[in-house]
């Protein structure tokens, strides 16, 4: 009012001062006249006339009001408080009745009353009324009575002024005082029947009161008869609130605490009954929003605490079937789940609101949650698994990362990240000087293979951007000219090794590339010279004596590997960086040839980097333009790495519009009415491959007959004759394709074609049938007979209607195989048996037995053994018992003197008399027996590294070793024995591949030391004798087996099985350019099969990778798998749970149905302790802190926690508050030194805030001046500490966060800030405490 001006101008705070004298009126409170200096009972006062504008009037007819009530304050008065405003035209915007004084105070009354759900419900729960004087009866159900209005607005500003007390950190003292005054002053106008209350704000407040005019100038005892609030002509003092008992938030926490040590049937009736009275059933029905601290702490204490569900079961969330938690570490989890649905994700949050002693069991809950959580389950969401957020909360970052990526199915790898350098920079080409990315990978692999230089080793045998080395001895008669020309033949030797080796390379460093949009990937040079020693110098290849087509597909090769080193699409959102534009600004540079008039130089490398960009996933960015431009100006390379990229990039997804483009270059798919193209059989071999992997598995009808008339299709033009023989077997392998795992169910709409008919015919030969002429001819004549007349007849091979077998038989064998591959259809398979007898041996060629073992066993699939014992089984009995025979007349003719394996006898002697001693006793061929029986071990060997590619099987991996030892014992003994067994040298070399493909495949990535040495000693032959393939099969050999550096393997699904035929055919090109029996690009095929299952672990702090020990379990075994990562997860393991087995890392468990079916769990996200070091800095632990002797030194301090810890906090705390030196003077810096040394070392730092209170706390209780707020701090933690020794729960003593001998320390200084007697505590028994000393309030709290 205008007289009270002068009074809030005297007020520091006027806004608390307008809440003030509000509230008052709210609570019934009336200003005391002036002339009342000395308030009579029973005088009545009349109610002063209403002034023509008051403060309070004006505010509810402001428009600030009026717009505040029809939109926020909807949400905090209900719909029914706008509706008691009405719009006028007057000035003031309302009209002037509406509102009066008194009315706006029961207006507004109601409102509170209202929006306080919880003590309404209480209230109403009541049936007598508490009055002096008798009271009155208890009003009706249906109204409110001014007193009940006035009760609940009461209990509403107590249990805020409650709320505030947990935050009174954040929010200030100076807020809870004063509306404490405010409280008490309304108390104690009504006593003594709130004593209950003026007695609790006593003790709170002590001294500490804020001065309040407004509180001074309102009383109770201005109300009289004749007033409106006078029921009765009576002054009524009552008590207005609705609780029994004054609740107070600190004795319902100490209360908690002790529910864990008292037995839920003797709880009603004792001091925590008592304690839990306030609040006990108000949490039953909820808090106000603004109360949402008292809830927030009320919920995870009696989660950790009440083990007997007094409190909990009231508490806890809307779910009523999740059953109380009884062991420890239960209760903690659920407390963090608790603490994710009230908005917390960080210990700071808590540690800033809340007081020391509320929050430090939170603190040491969230650390047993963070040393011991609960197990990851990578197969579903459900269940106990935590969400990302609650393990970032705990301090665990490692696992929230882990499991936020594998749900999102994320394969981002850290590994990838500058394996190959930056090429733009001059650091990079330091780094990697050849581009070929082996320097890098050297490195790059010294975690994974630590003990040796292996990855080293594999490098060196291929790479092929160096000089190679060349020594050549000089015979002393040897002159100049026959040196040098000695010298080119040893060269050329060498260097045809050297260009077969990009096939392994790329095998090698298979996705170790990561590459930015403004940079090249460089392609590497094959150098073609050599380094003589002494003195170094290079003397160039003479390319005089080569074929002009000599280094066309080993560059192809080059570029393919180079392409092969970028990741996988994908990975790491490698579209954003791989783009059109990226893959345009790769193209080779004519520009400079272009101005000067000269033709530029066919780039080849660039269409096996187009292919490679297919393999990895992503060619499918270029435009129909960038294709067509492609093909139109491009070599042959080109063309067939744009037809076999664009296909591997959508395979199986019969893309119409790829299909066109394939179509368009297969002569028997064009239309009768296009003019005849002259395509190279290459061209036409890549289209049809593109075919099958376009349609692979969709059974496409026309693509299906297409195929199989193409595989017996008879010779057309006279330049495409040459390579018919591979253009079949792609024809085989693309129908295998096509229908891959189709043949156990007939596809509906293909019974027609008799598919397995036709194909048993062209593996056996015959006529074709004139059924299935008829249909050839007429498939030819509508589809693709436009091109077929008599000028396009081939004028060198001639075979009427019959069916030449050594040309259909491959791709049919392996067509048949992949139909029914698994299926174990015995019938099928008995059409592909072995022959018998020496007649049907001398009548199929001897290769064809290997590939019909291969089929044989992928259609018993199940059948493959991985044993000696299961390769001769495979072995015909007429083969074996000829071998056995050879075999024995060679020993009894040695036996006999005839023959001597010690003396120096040429070895075509010793093979004449071989042969001549076979003859005699035999009456079959020797030479076919023994090509048989080689080709059916090689056959078996390649069917064991199908069945276990990437298993690292060692079974297996030592049955195929055994027969590659025989092999290489055949090739280089000389005694009569082995040449008896020993086929022609073709033979034997190519059965020599085979196995040395095979062995590699089972121990794919493995980097095994045993294979890796026999691979080598294989290579090492160098000779006239050794071809072209020989090298690419063993080099070949050798990358698979560090596949991907050592990070990955391959697959054996149908798929992966269908894609390492067709990469591994056995059969190897003789020359550089030949493509005859298999096309060379399809070498490349294998990376459709590979998987990258490394397990890495990597510092989520550092972003580091680690070494760290982990525990695999393995599915129905009791035995674990002790590794160190990184770990190669073998195909086909089926580990269920891993688990990390280090003191220096915070522990994981992660439990999986099958670990190895999760590409994205390739990355463990670990998290050191602090004291520790990494096993590369500290291998054997001697550099941890505990064996660290400690240091006066500052810095030495300051560098010790650096090095031993990642915490930010715990590190700029040591920097700014620790000691400068040990000096018992500076008491604070020697306690924070210590304090940041037990943090570290016990990994606490969120501890720090909480030491630094109680150190406060001590200084205070030691100067006399601690507060009631610090009091009820200790009290709440020496209850606590009470309880959890009561308890002896091992886990919450072991990982306490504060020891034991602190808090005793805590509580004896509190004891003696305090100087009371007994006898004047008793003596206080009969009045009131606080009218002999004010400052007892802490005393009777503690």
């Amino acid at each position: 009012r205008e007289e009270d001006s002068t009074t809030r101008g005297a007020v520091e705070d006027e806004g608390w001062h307008s809440l003030t004298v509000v509230l008052l009126n709210l609570l019934g409170m009336r200003p005391v006249v002036a002339d009342a200096a000395a308030p009579t009972t029973g005088v009545t006062l009349k109610k002063p006339s209403k002034p023509p504008r008051s403060a309070w009037e004006a505010l509810l007819r402001s428009e600030f009001h009026r717009a505040y009530s029809d939109g926020e304050g909807r949400l905090l008065f209900g719909e029914s408080s706008a509706r008691h405003y009405r719009h006028t035209d007057d000035e003031d915007g309302f009209s002037s009745d509406d509102v009066d004084d008194d009315n706006a105070h029961d207006l507004i009354a109601d409102m509170l009353a209202s929006s306080a759900r919880a003590t309404d419900r209480i209230e109403r729960d009541a049936t007598t009324e508490k009055c002096d004087d008798g009271g009155a009866e208890t009003p009706p159900p249906d109204s409110r009575s001014w007193y009940e209005q006035r009760a609940v607005i009461f209990d509403a500003l107590h249990l805020l002024h409650e709320d505030a007390r947990l935050v009174s950190h954040s929010r200030g003292v100076a807020w809870t005082r004063r509306l404490g005054t405010l409280l008490l002053h309304v108390a104690g106008e009504m006593s003594p029947h709130m004593i209950d209350y003026e007695d609790h704000y006593r003790r709170l407040l002590g001294t500490y009161r804020c001065a309040s005019n407004a509180c001074g100038s309102y009383s109770i005892s201005s109300l009289g008869e004749g007033g409106d609030d006078d029921e009765g002509g009576r002054i009524r003092r009552r008590r207005l609130s609705n609780f029994d008992i004054c609740p107070c938030i600190m004795t319902t926490l100490d209360a908690v605490l002790k529910l864990g040590t008292v037995d839920s049937t003797v709880v009603e009736g004792n001091v925590v009954a008592y304690g839990l009275s306030g609040y006990k059933d108000l949490m039953e029905f909820g808090l106000n929003g603004t109360c949402s601290h008292t809830w927030l702490v009320l919920r995870l204490f009696g989660t950790l605490f009440d083990r007997n569900g007094v409190l909990s079961k009231k508490i806890a969330s809307s779910d009523d079937e999740n059953p109380i938690p009884t062991t420890q570490s239960h209760r903690d989890r659920a407390a963090i789940m608790a603490m994710l649905d009230e908005g917390i994700y960080h210990p700071v949050q808590l540690q800033d609101e809340l007081p020391a002693g509320v929050v430090l069991p939170l603190l040491e809950a969230i650390r047993r949650c963070r040393l011991d959580p609960p197990s990851v389950n990578v197969d579903s969401a459900s269940g106990d698994c935590w969400p990302p957020a609650a393990f970032d909360l705990v301090g665990r970052n490692d696992l929230a990362e882990f499991l936020s990526r594998s749900r999102r199915g994320g394969s981002s790898r850290r590994r990838n990240q500058n394996v190959g350098g930056d090429d733009s920079s001059p650091a990079a080409a330091s780094v990697d000087p050849d581009n070929d990315g082996l320097v890098a990978l050297e490195d790059y692999s010294s975690m994974i293979f630590p003990d040796d230089n292996r990855v080293r080793e594999a490098a060196r045998l291929l790479r092929s951007s160096r000089p190679l080395f060349l020594r050549v001895p000089r015979p002393v008669e040897l002159s100049d000219h026959d040196y040098e020309r000695s010298k080119q033949e040893r060269l050329l030797l060498i260097c045809r090794r050297s260009i077969s080796q990009p096939l392994g390379r790329g095998m090698l460093t298979l996705g170790t590339r990561n590459v930015r949009s403004a940079e090249r990937l460089l392609i590497p040079n094959i150098v073609l010279a050599g380094r003589v020693p002494p003195a170094n110098g290079t003397l160039a290849l003479d390319m005089s004596s080569c074929p002009a087509n000599f280094r066309v597909w080993p560059e192809f090769h080059n570029g393919v590997a180079a392409g092969l080193r970028l990741p996988r699409a994908g990975a790491d959102r490698n579209e954003r960086t791989i783009t059109r534009t990226w893959i345009k600004f790769n193209k080779p540079d004519s520009s400079e040839a272009t101005n000067s008039g000269q033709t530029p130089p066919p780039s080849y490398a660039h269409g096996g980097f187009l292919m490679a960009l297919g393999l990895r996933g992503y060619l499918s960015a270029l435009t129909t333009t960038d294709l067509t431009d492609y093909l139109t100006q491009g070599t042959i390379t080109t063309t067939v790495g744009v037809f076999l990229g664009m296909a591997s990039n959508k395979r199986g997804s019969c893309d119409p519009s790829i299909s066109k483009m394939l179509c368009l270059h297969i002569p028997s798919l064009l239309p009768p009415s296009f003019i005849p193209m002259d395509l190279a059989s290459t061209v036409q071999a890549a289209a049809v491959a593109g075919i099958g992997l376009l349609y692979q598995g969709s059974s496409h009808r026309l693509m299906t007959e297409f195929l199989l008339n193409e595989i017996g299709r008879q010779p057309m033009k006279d330049q495409n004759s040459n390579d018919r023989e591979g253009f079949a077997l792609v024809c085989g392998l693309a129908l295998g394709i096509v229908n891959l795992e189709k043949g156990a169910s007939t596809v509906s709409g293909l019974e027609d074609l008799r598919i397995e008919e036709r194909l048993h015919r062209y593996i056996s030969g015959g006529s074709d049938g004139s059924e299935f002429q008829g249909r050839k001819e007429g498939f030819e004549g509508t589809v693709g007979g436009g091109t077929q007349g008599e000028m396009d007849r081939n004028s060198r091979i001639y075979e009427v209607n019959s069916l030449n077998r050594d040309v259909t038989a491959p791709g049919a064998t392996l067509a048949l195989g992949l139909m029914y591959i698994k299926s174990h259809n015995v019938s099928v398979a008995s059409s592909l048996q072995l022959p018998e007898t020496h007649f049907s041996l001398d009548y199929i060629r001897p290769d064809l037995l290997a590939l019909r073992v291969i089929s044989r066993s992928l259609i018993l699939w199940d059948d493959i053994k991985p044993t000696s014992c299961w390769i001769d089984v495979q072995i015909p009995s007429i083969v074996k018992s000829s071998v056995n025979l050879m075999k024995d007349a060679a020993k009894r003719a040695m036996s006999m003197g005839n023959v001597s394996d010690a003396g120096p006898i040429d070895e075509q002697t010793n093979s004449d008399r071989a042969d001549k001693t076979s003859n005699e006793i035999t009456d079959f061929d020797p030479q076919a027996v023994r090509q048989a029986n080689a080709y059916v071990i090689a056959g078996a060997c390649f069917a064991l590294g199908l069945k276990y590619a990437g298993s690292a099987n060692r079974s297996a991996a030592s049955a195929i070793i055994e027969r590659t030892l025989w092999l290489l014992e055949l090739r280089d003994n000389k005694d009569v024995v082995s040449l008896t067994q020993r086929p022609d040298s073709s033979t034997l070399i190519t059965c020599l591949c085979t196995v040395a493909i095979s062995l590699a495949m089972v121990m794919a990535g493995t980097g095994d030391l045993d294979s890796f040495r026999l691979l080598r000693a294989l290579r090492w032959k160098c000779d006239d004798s050794t071809l072209y393939g020989t090298h690419m099969a063993f080099g070949g050999a050798i990358g698979l087996l560090f596949l991907g550096a050592g990070t990955c393997t391959l697959g054996s699904t149908p798929e992966d099985v269908a894609m390492l035929i067709a990469a591994f055919y056995p059969h190897f090109p003789i020359l550089s350019s030949d493509n005859q029996y298999h096309l060379q690009a399809l070498r490349h095929l294998y990376v459709l099969a590979v998987h990258e299952r490394i397990l890495e672990a990597c510092d989520v702090d550092s972003n580091e990778k680690v070494c760290i020990p982990i525990e695999l379990s393995v599915a129905n075994s009791n035995e674990p798998v002790q590794v160190s990562t990184p770990f190669l997860v073998a195909n086909g393991s089926k580990f269920v749970e891993l688990r990390l087995k280090s003191d220096r890392y915070y522990p994981i468990v992660i439990n999986s149905k099958d670990l190895n079916t999760h590409d994205n769990l390739r990355t463990l996200f670990v998290k050191r302790k602090a004291g520790h070091l990494s096993y590369l800095q500290d291998p054997n632990g001697l550099r941890s802190l505990s064996m660290q002797t400690g240091s006066a030194n500052r810095e030495a301090f300051l560098k010790s926690i650096k090095l031993f810890s990642d915490d930010a906090m715990l590190t700029s705390f040591s920097k700014y508050f620790c000691f400068s030196s040990f000096d018992d003077n500076k008491m604070h810096e020697r306690f924070c030194g210590d304090i940041a040394y037990e943090c570290l070392r016990e990994e606490k730092s969120d501890i720090i805030p909480v030491y630094l209170k109680l150190f406060r706390l001590i200084e205070s209780s030691g100067r006399n001046k601690i507060g009631v707020d610090d009091i009820w701090d200790t009290k709440i933690l020496r209850t606590y500490a009470e309880t959890r020794e009561r308890l002896g729960d091992e886990a919450s003593t072991s990982y306490s966060l504060v020891n034991r001998e602190t808090l005793s320390l805590l509580c004896e200084h509190v004891e003696k800030s305090f100087h009371t007697t007994e006898s004047e505590l008793l003596s206080l028994r009969n009045k009131n405490w606080w009218e002999s000393d004010q400052l007892l309030g802490a005393l009777l709290v503690w």
